[in-house]
């Protein structure tokens, strides 16, 4: 029987081709695939298609890929993820060809992000509404992160919520001046506490509700009002009791005429007083019986907290200005041209070390067995084993490369995440 050409036939095809992604060819998944267990960064591959341009490579939590946590285009058959947090994820890959036409995506795969002993992965970077964020604090149930900044005038907090990483309130404050110290949480989340500055010689406290969200209170000195006696704080360092009855705040008017001011918090009022030098950080030790402080006579002091009196001076290298205790009150790890370890029972310097960096930022993880350490001058943030803190070992350097400089930290409960502030306007979210 006589077979005839039917031209319709052929206009299907090439239809059903140009359907189909114009007939380039789909790609292979390579690596990571089968569900396996990788670090990060990880190297999706996949293999070539001829007359491809570009692959669009997408990953997701989920295999309908309704919602992907990547989707770019790339023109190679490789593509580095350092991005991802803890969790088993899906990927495929299509060819693009010169025309703009796109093949079908490969066979869907699956890998594992494992975790780590700490948190040192970047899960994502938050966008501050203003610049030259300083200090940060998470409330206790792990729910918000408040940030405080430098070098604005009538400050600003921003809040965040930790689960979205959406900035959900602007907390407007009337600091009269544009300095703005340590950041602090009371134990029980209810307010947050700063120092506020109005000039070199009258400062306070500025109390903030965590439930309303607003300014409650301006404990301190009004502008052209400086005390005789008492001094407001203005310094970075503030400290409170777990009870939330007193507050300590330093002041660092000038070297040779500082303070540490104790506040009832019930009354808003200062009853007492220490002078001191420049004193840049303080902090209580876990059972509340030290109060300790570092300055510019490069000094670590221990103070009674009760009688507001200096008990012990130790010297702790050039310039000292941030402190960390551990939780059995036997250890603090001081910041300054070198960090010092100081045995706070017998109160002497059991270990020092350079960590080639301009060290800012100081705080151990939940767990105690790492410390980081913040370069206030540079991209870098570097973990230290500490479990034994008379021997502390360098475990890595971490490299931010579009980071700025570091200036403070901070841990949720269980460790698994690590909020650090950036200097030019964000947070970095580290996960393990």
């Amino acid at each position: 029987m006589r077979r005839f050409f039917k031209p319709y036939l052929l206009l299907i095809a090439v239809l059903g081709l140009s359907l189909c992604g114009g007939g380039i060819g789909v790609p292979n998944l390579l690596s990571p695939i089968g569900g396996k267990s990788v670090s990060l960064p990880v190297s999706l591959i996949w293999s070539s298609v001829e007359n491809a341009e570009s692959y669009v490579v997408e990953v997701d939590t989920t295999t309908d890929f309704s919602s992907p946590v990547i989707s770019t285009e790339v023109n190679d058959t490789t593509y580095s993820v350092a991005s991802l947090d803890t969790f088993k994820y899906y990927w495929h890959v299509a060819a693009v060809d010169e025309n703009g036409d796109t093949s079908d995506f490969s066979d869907v795969d699956s890998f594992v992000v494992t975790g780590t002993s700490y948190p040192k992965n970047l899960i994502t970077t938050i966008q501050l509404p203003c610049n030259n964020p300083m200090t940060i604090d998470i409330t206790p149930d792990g729910s918000e992160l408040w940030v405080g900044y430098w070098g604005q005038t009538d400050t600003t907090v921003t809040v965040i919520s930790t689960a979205t990483y959406e900035i959900t309130h602007q907390i407007p404050t009337t600091n009269p001046g544009n300095d703005i110290g340590e950041l602090r949480i009371s134990a029980d989340g209810n307010y947050a506490y700063y120092c506020g500055v109005w000039n070199m010689d009258s400062s306070g406290i500025i109390e903030l509700s965590a439930t309303s969200y607003s300014q409650t209170r301006m404990m301190g000195y009004p502008y052209g009002s400086p005390p005789t006696t008492i001094m407001g704080p203005n310094g970075p360092g503030i400290a409170l009791t777990q009870a939330n009855d007193y507050i300590y705040a330093s002041h660092m008017a000038t070297v040779d005429d500082g303070y540490i001011a104790k506040f009832d918090l019930a009354t808003g009022s200062p009853v007492d007083s220490v002078h001191m030098s420049w004193i840049a950080d303080i902090d209580l030790n876990h059972s509340e019986t030290k109060l300790y402080a570092v300055g510019e006579e490069d000094s670590l002091y221990e103070l009674d907290p009760t009688t507001m009196t200096v008990t012990r001076q130790l010297g702790v290298g050039y310039a000292p200005h941030r402190l960390v205790i551990t939780s059995d009150d036997q250890y603090a790890f001081v910041t300054g041209d070198y960090i010092y370890v100081v045995d706070l029972v017998n109160f002497s310097v059991v270990a020092q070390f350079d960590p080639d960096i301009s060290p800012e930022g100081l705080e151990l993880t939940p767990d105690e067995h790492y410390l980081y350490i913040c370069d206030g001058g540079s991209n870098f943030i570097d973990i230290y084993d500490v479990s034994d803190p008379t021997n502390p070992q360098l475990m890595e350097k971490l490299e931010f490369p579009n980071a700025g400089s570091f200036s403070e930290l901070i841990f949720n409960a269980d460790g698994s995440r690590a909020y650090v502030v950036e200097n030019s306007g964000y947070i970095y979210v580290l996960g393990k």
